[in-house]
């Protein structure tokens, strides 16, 4: 009775070798899929949103260039409305030195002969 069993070993008295089986009706399915809740926009939609805000991005500096460069225009508009001013006052200044320079050389050079005021010694 104690025999080897046809798998090996001894068969054990009191124990019937019958399979167990399913229950009828069988088991329940396994949830196998991954329920995870959603996790964020997709990747397309990252391109597009990041493709959007990059094109924003650069028509406001184009739209700040062209202000800043209007800007500048008129600056140098004024500046070169400007220019005639300064050049005459500059002209009267450089007048008004150069007569100090004639006074100051004619009073240096009031003792010489053939000494003329004003003329280059070139």
């Amino acid at each position: 009775m104690g025999g080897p069993s046809k798998f090996g070993g001894a068969k054990v008295i009191g124990f019937s070798s019958t399979q167990e089986m399913p229950p009828p009706g069988g088991y329940p399915a396994i949830k196998s899929a991954r329920f995870l809740p959603n996790r964020g926009p997709s990747g397309a939609m990252l391109w597009f949103g990041s493709a959007f805000i990059i094109g924003c991005g650069f028509y406001l500096t184009g739209q700040e260039n062209l202000r800043r460069n209007a800007d500048k225009l008129e600056k140098r508009a004024a500046r070169l409305s400007l220019y005639p001013f300064l050049q005459s006052e500059e002209d009267l200044r450089y007048l008004k030195k150069e007569r100090e320079m004639l006074k100051e050389e004619a009073e240096l050079m009031k003792g010489r002969k053939g000494w003329v005021v004003g003329e280059s010694i070139w």
